[in-house]
C-alpha cells in the first residue's frame, strides 16, 4: 500500500476512528452512476478515511471522543478516486451527524459532481433513502428529520458569510480564492465534530491558499503539537524526478500503485503531455505557474520537414497581436497519419480589410477548406469572413485549451511536419504556457515577444485534425 510522502501521525497506534463504520456504510450502498455496481474502497483509501476520521479517546481531558482534526488538507495526483472519498465523507456527515454539508468548487458545475455521486448512492439505496426527503439536483438533500441538508455553493468568500455547517468539502483546493478557507472554518467553528476537508492536486505560484495550507502542513507533521488539530496527507513524487520513473509515479498516485490503474497506462497518458502537465497533474508537484516553456524544443526539432506540397484542401490559421502591429495566417494540412504545416503570409502593420482581402483571396485561390480564427479578439475579421462566404472556425476561449493540449500531443507523436520557417523557429522558443483554472494554454501575456505565427500554426492544425473527427465547425 502506498502511504502518502508526508502526512500528521496519529495520536498513537491504536487510535480510535469513525473510519471503519464509514467503510462498512460505503461497503453496502456505494455504487457509481457509471455502473451502479458496488465500488470496493481501495486499501490506501480505508487507510487515509480512519486516519482523517480519526477520535481523540473517550477519557481524553480536553475533547473526550471528538473528532482529531477540524481542518484536513488532502492532496494527489489526478483521477485516482477523489470523488468517491469526498463523496465518502460528506455521505458520513449526512448520516452521523447533524448539521449541513456543503460542497464547494471552482465552480458550481465542478461542486455538484460529487453532489450528484452521494445523491445517486442515496437515490439507489432504498433504506437509506428512506433518512432523506425527495431528493434534486438542484435545492439539495435533506434529512426527513430536519437535521441538516447537503447543498452545492461556489467557492467565494461571499458565498459562505452566515453559513453553519459539520462539514465541508472544498475540491480543487488548488483554484481556492484568498480567503475561502478561513470562512469555512468560520462556518464550522460552533459545531463539535465539524470538519474542512480539501481535496486537491498541486498548483502553482498563484495557489495562495494551497501553498498556505502545505506551509501549515509542513510545520504541523514536523512538530504535531504545534496544530493537533490540523491533518495533512500528500502523496507526492520526489523533488527533482524523472516524469517516467515507475516509483515516483507510484509516490503520487496511490491508484497505479495498487493495481486499480495499469502504470503502462499513465506512461502512454504522460508520453504526449509537456513537463509542466507531468509534474502538476502526475506527479502532483507544484509548478512555477509561469514561463513554462509550452513545447520542448526537441519536439520542435523533430517536426522539421518541407512544409506542405501542396496547400489546397489545407485549414488556414490567422493570429494578429495586439495593435495590429503584426499578423500571419498559416496553413495545415492532413496528409495520410500526419499533418504538414508552414506559414502562408506575415503582415506588419495591417489594416483589418487589407487582413480580410489577403485572407479571401488565398481561400479562393487555392479552395481552403476553413479559416480559424481566436474569437476573443477577432469579431470583426470572422463578421467580414463570413459575409464574403468563407467558411470560418472560431476557437471560443475553452476550445483555445483544448487546441493548445492537442497540438502539443500532435508534436509530442511525431504527426506534425514544418518547413523551418525562421519566424516560426524564433516565436515557438519565446512561447510559454499558463494554467487557466484546470487547463493550460500558450499565452500571450507571459510569452516573450510575439507569437502570432506560432498561435496562427496551433489553430490550423488543431482544425485541421478536428475536421477529421467530427466535420468542420462553421459559425
Amino acid at each position: 500500500m502506498q502511504l502518502p510522502a508526508r502526512f500528521t501521525p496519529p495520536l498513537s497506534p491504536d487510535f480510535a476512528t469513525d473510519g471503519d463504520r464509514l467503510i462498512e456504510l460505503l461497503a453496502l450502498c456505494w455504487v457509481t452512476p457509471e455502473t451502479d455496481v458496488p465500488l470496493p474502497l481501495d486499501e490506501w483509501q480505508k487507510w487515509l478515511l480512519r486516519h482523517v476520521l480519526e477520535r481523540y479517546p473517550d477519557d481524553h481531558a480536553e475533547h473526550p471522543g471528538e473528532l482529531r482534526f477540524r481542518q484536513v488538507v488532502i492532496s494527489m495526483a489526478r483521477q485516482q478516486g477523489k470523488s468517491v472519498l469526498a463523496g465518502g465523507l460528506a455521505l458520513d456527515a449526512l448520516t452521523f451527524h447533524k448539521g449541513d454539508v456543503i460542497s464547494l468548487a471552482s465552480s458550481r458545475e465542478q461542486a455538484t459532481i460529487i453532489y450528484t455521486r452521494v445523491k445517486h448512492v442515496i437515490d439507489k439505496t432504498a433504506w437509506l433513502s428512506k433518512r432523506f426527503k425527495k431528493t434534486t439536483e438542484t435545492r439539495g438533500i435533506a434529512k426527513t428529520d430536519g437535521s441538516g441538508k447537503y447543498k452545492v455553493s461556489p467557492a467565494r468568500e461571499a458565498a459562505m458569510q452566515g453559513i453553519t455547517m459539520v462539514r465541508c468539502i472544498l475540491d480543487e483546493g488548488h483554484l481556492a480564492k484568498t480567503g475561502i478557507w478561513t470562512a469555512a472554518k468560520k462556518g464550522t467553528s460552533a459545531i463539535d465534530n465539524a470538519m474542512v476537508i480539501m481535496i486537491t492536486t498541486a498548483g502553482d505560484q498563484e495557489s495562495k491558499t494551497l501553498i498556505d495550507l502545505y506551509n501549515t502542513a509542513d510545520q504541523v507533521i514536523a512538530d504535531p503539537t504545534s496544530n493537533e488539530r490540523f491533518g495533512a496527507f500528500i502523496w507526492e513524487a520526489p523533488a527533482n524526478s524523472q516524469l517516467t520513473d515507475p516509483d515516483a509515479i507510484k509516490a503520487a498516485n496511490p491508484a497505479v500503485e495498487c493495481g486499480r490503474i495499469p502504470l503502462e497506462r499513465v506512461l502512454q497518458d504522460i508520453s504526449t503531455s509537456p513537463e509542466h502537465e507531468v509534474r502538476r497533474y502526475t506527479l502532483n508537484q507544484f509548478i512555477s505557474g509561469t514561463r513554462e516553456s509550452w513545447l520542448a524544443g526537441e519536439l520542435f526539432r523533430q517536426a522539421s520537414g518541407n512544409g506542405i506540397a501542396e496547400i489546397s484542401g489545407s485549414v488556414l490559421g490567422v493570429d494578429i497581436t495586439r495593435n495590429f502591429e503584426h499578423a500571419t495566417i498559416a496553413a495545415a494540412k492532413r496528409v495520410g497519419d500526419s499533418y504538414e504545416t508552414e506559414l502562408v503570409a506575415s503582415l506588419v502593420q495591417p489594416t483589418e480589410d487589407k487582413l480580410v482581402e489577403m485572407i479571401v483571396s488565398i481561400c479562393q485561390k487555392h479552395a481552403i477548406s476553413a479559416v480559424a480564427l481566436d474569437d476573443r479578439g477577432m469579431h470583426s475579421i470572422h463578421r467580414k469572413l463570413k459575409e464574403r462566404g468563407i467558411p470560418v472556425w472560431n476557437l471560443w476561449n475553452k476550445e483555445i485549451n483544448t487546441a493548445c493540449m492537442t497540438v502539443y500531443s500532435m508534436f509530442a507523436n511525431g504527426r506534425v511536419h514544418h518547413n523551418d520557417d525562421p519566424l516560426l523557429i524564433v516565436q515557438n522558443g519565446r512561447a510559454v504556457a499558463r494554467y487557466v483554472g484546470e487547463y493550460w494554454q500558450i499565452s500571450r501575456k507571459e510569452s516573450v515577444g510575439d507569437i502570432d505565427a506560432l498561435l496562427a500554426t496551433c489553430w490550423a492544425l488543431y482544425v485541421a485534425s478536428a475536421q477529421v473527427v467530427g466535420g468542420v465547425g462553421v459559425y
